[in-house]
């Protein structure tokens, strides 16, 4: 019964953690109206395997709860994204797992949850709960009759257990195909022999460069057909795998007006005035408006701006920071008091009647150790040997046993069914305790603040019903477009090319702009309190690429069409125009550099982004002046100076290390590679954007 009792204590966490699901069902219920969809109930499809709207929608309220009990604010439509990412990662790992044959047999999963050496999240679960092993919480939950315990007792443990075995027999299958994946990487003999001849010789290198950022790019304009032309090349880089709308959207924050701001002042004034009076905060407390924390803590503890000041101070003393963004915070001194604050200790769990509880006590301080007493006391007798604990916030009643105790074991809380002994090992000297109230209040907009910037944010929107005259006319207006792309997939506005900050609860934004046609604009969304959203549609790409115009392929091609034409210029301003490195540095205005390179190097911060300079500059001849060349980033003229042999060749370890580090185990053989790989290989469609 042992085992029983330890996990009736623990029966408030288990309370906790459904309510919590139950309450995030009834709050966020993120998909509004399954019948949006038509009656297709996939949130995604992998392959030809769905993903069942229902199954996601549990793990959203599963992660909802999870959350929760964490303090975790998380936007509903962002911690959707995710849970669809991960279930998608999941099938697709299925469907690998079963092409390949892979699997975890009863026997090894029996090893890894109760064997000898059982996986050490299992071993946390069992102490969690009570149990002294894997295997003894195992025969708990399997077999309750044998302590007389009801099946239903132990029906929530069980899908506990079950939920960490699924998870371990995930985590054993992930291990196996990784360590398939690896075993298929190894460097081989011409592998090892590619290597070392890699990185045997090392290039001294002296060269000059004129950067194309040098010039003016006025000067050399491009053109709408070269961007087409250019993208047309590089179609493969603008691939996506989902359709692509691009938007301008405008956001009002609904901040407070300069009397909503002067209004806040006054509360704060008023708080202030109140908190000064006597030695408590009772009369702040009638304001109601305010929020208070009181909180009990060490000097190093205290906030940072006012832990001088307060270390010194009186019982009573307030503090006022200036406002900061709207925000007051005020803080007064309630109490000061040295008090004992960390101790050593062991205890000892009694669960039986006061003769029991007594007999325990005699024998502990009789000498006998606590296995003695357990071996004694079978299934009624637990507890843990010199552990340190703060016991600062302990009531004064428990805190005046444990200040007073001698070297014996004591009696700190009893019943009739059970009791806690203690002994005091060792003390750390007393501390000055502070105990401090923080008052913070912020302005908010008003009712009148609200409507007002609704009022011009829809006069704005009556007026400019076209997308042209949406962007044109936002600056006149006081509002700012801001051009973002999006797919179904994303989860909030303002991730965009110019990285905003994203808009919580925007979603409902995205789905009409998946709704609705090119050249629409929105209503207003006020989903998120503090911000109004619209939405412009400018252009839909449903073909499965980027187009050439979207702002950011537009800046990467104009930049790489312009430094080509820059290259060419600089070509003919150069070419044969001198004889050594000396005389193309006073041509381009340079110094020269020196650059150590090796045939396997990625670059040198000094040469940019130049890839394919590198393997020329790894074959050049010694002495022999190379260049001009026509880089990405600039013009190069180079010669090596002196080729230095390695001292030493590398191990045949150190050369498979280097081969699994940039070819092999460790590029391809981990999770988030493989995901890639496997979403590369089966088609994915996602669906989520339909239900919302």
């Amino acid at each position: 019964m042992a085992t029983l009792e330890k996990i009736r204590q623990r029966k408030k966490i288990l309370a906790i953690v459904i309510g919590a699901a139950l309450l995030a069902f009834i709050i966020e219920v993120g998909i509004e109206a399954i019948g949006r969809s038509g009656g297709n109930s996939a949130a995604a499809k992998v392959g030809n395997e769905k993903i069942d709207i229902m199954a996601f929608q549990r793990r959203v309220e599963q992660e909802a709860a999870n959350d929760q009990q964490n303090n975790q604010n998380m936007d509903a439509a962002v911690r959707q994204q995710q849970v669809l990412d991960q279930m998608i990662n999941e099938k697709l790992l299925e469907q690998e797992y079963d092409k390949l044959g892979l699997f975890v047999s009863d026997e090894e999963i029996s090893q890894l949850m109760i064997g000898k050496n059982p996986a050490q999240p299992v071993v946390q679960f069992a102490q969690q709960v009570g149990a002294q092993t894997p295997a003894e919480l195992y025969d708990f939950i399997m077999n309750p009759g044998k302590q007389g315990v009801q099946e239903q007792q132990v029906a929530e443990l069980r899908n506990e257990w079950n939920k960490l075995k699924d998870n371990i027999t995930n985590q054993y299958k992930m291990a196996k195909l990784q360590n398939l994946m690896a075993g298929c990487m190894q460097a081989n003999d011409l592998d090892r022999a590619q290597m070392a001849e890699d990185e045997a010789l090392t290039n001294v290198i002296t060269f000059v460069k004129k950067d194309y950022s040098t010039l003016p790019n006025d000067k050399y304009p491009v053109s709408d057909e070269e961007l087409k032309a250019e993208w047309q090349k590089l179609k493969p880089m603008f691939k996506t795998d989902e359709e692509v709308r691009a938007i301008h959207y405008i956001a009002v924050n609904i901040d407070p007006s300069q009397q909503d701001i002067a209004a806040a002042n006054r509360i704060a004034d008023a708080a202030y005035i109140a908190l000064q009076k006597g030695r408590g905060i009772d009369s702040v407390r009638l304001l109601g408006t305010v929020q208070i924390d009181t909180a009990k803590m060490v000097q190093k503890e205290l906030p940072a701006k006012v832990r001088d000041f307060f270390a010194s101070a009186e019982v009573g003393t307030t503090r006022r920071d200036s406002a900061v963004g709207n925000h007051h915070v005020m803080y007064k001194l309630i109490n000061k008091q040295a008090s004992l604050d960390s101790v050593q200790l062991s205890y000892v769990v009694v669960q039986a009647d006061a003769k029991t509880q007594k007999a325990v006590l005699d024998q502990l301080n009789s000498g006998k150790t606590l296995d003695d007493v357990k071996k004694a006391y079978p299934q009624k007798v637990d507890g843990k040997l010199n552990e340190w604990q703060r016991v600062y916030n302990a009531p004064d009643s428990m805190k005046a046993k444990i200040a007073n105790a001698t070297d014996a074991y004591f009696v700190y809380n009893s019943g009739e069914q059970g009791a806690t002994l203690m002994k005091i090992n060792d003390k750390k000297p007393a501390k000055m305790f502070y105990t401090l109230a923080t008052v913070t209040y912020d302005a908010y907009a008003s009712t009148k603040t609200s409507e007002q910037l609704r009022d011009k944010f829809q006069d704005f929107l009556n007026k400019n019903k076209t997308i042209k005259d949406f962007e044109e006319n936002a600056a006149k207006a006081g509002f700012n477009a801001v051009e973002c792309m999006i797919t179904p997939s994303t989860a909030q506005l303002g991730l965009g090319i110019y990285g905003q900050s994203a808009i919580k609860d925007s979603r409902k934004a995205i789905k009409w702009a998946f709704d609705n046609k090119k050249g629409d604009v929105s209503p207003i969304f006020s989903d998120n309190n503090d911000v109004m959203v619209a939405v412009a549609v400018d252009d839909i790409y449903s073909d499965g690429y980027f187009p050439y115009n979207f702002t950011q392929g537009k800046e990467f091609l104009t930049e790489r069409i312009r430094n080509s034409k820059k290259g060419d210029d600089l070509m003919k301003q150069y070419q044969g125009k001198a004889k050594d490195l000396n005389g193309y540095a006073a041509l381009m205005g340079a110094k020269v550099d020196t650059v150590n390179i090796v045939f396997a190097s990625n670059g040198d911060p000094k040469l940019g982004n130049e890839n394919g300079l590198i393997g020329r500059m790894a074959a050049a001849k010694q002495g022999v002046l190379q260049g001009p060349w026509k880089g990405e980033s600039g013009v190069f003229v180079y010669q090596v100076v002196k080729q230095e042999k390695a001292e030493r060749k590398p191990t045949k370890e150190e050369l498979d290390n280097r081969y699994a580090q940039t070819r092999g185990a460790q590029v391809f053989a981990n999770p988030r590679a493989m995901f890639q790989i496997l979403s590369k290989a089966t088609k994915v469609t996602k669906r989520l954007i339909d239900f919302y």
